[in-house]
């Protein structure tokens, strides 16, 4: 990461290195991953990550609830239901995970791929589906500004 002598002097930290610590935490990516594919309950976690154990996925939940990436909402009360969702923050977040992505299909193929892909720009696509939050679609990014970059 950026060595914090180099930064400007308004800056603090790196900014790739706050938003790696939003993420990068083990099983964060992942569960995130099921909130844009759909997934919002605890069992659905666990099933789409099998060697993730109940006390981590807890946590992490937890975690990711104080980071303000998702929340947590009761369905029902009798039986007691809860679901988990992304907030505008984890939303935001579908740009990088596409990246993330598209970088794995591009140069990670033989960890990604069972049999040799049929077309990569078909499995981005998919992955844009997946990952375009809803806003998106109809003209609204989540967390997208204009940024005056002096240039």
């Amino acid at each position: 990461m950026v060595d914090p002598a180099d930064l400007p002097e308004h800056m603090k930290a790196c900014p790739i290195e706050v938003a790696s610590k939003y993420i990068g935490r083990k099983w964060g990516v992942n569960i995130i991953r099921d909130l844009f594919l759909g997934h919002q309950r605890f069992s659905e976690f666990l099933k789409s990550n099998p060697d993730l154990s109940t006390k981590m996925l807890a946590a992490r939940l937890r975690e990711l609830e104080a980071d303000g990436l998702i929340q947590k909402k009761t369905v029902s009360t009798s039986p007691v239901v809860t679901h988990y969702e992304l907030t505008d923050k984890g939303r935001a977040l579908s740009r990088v995970m596409l990246e993330m992505a598209i970088f794995s299909f591009q140069y990670c193929k033989t960890e990604v791929y069972r049999l040799s892909p049929q077309s990569i720009e078909d499995d981005i696509g998919m992955m844009k589906r997946i990952l375009t939050p809803p806003s998106a679609k109809m003209g609204k990014i989540p967390g997208k500004t204009a940024v005056n970059t002096g240039v």
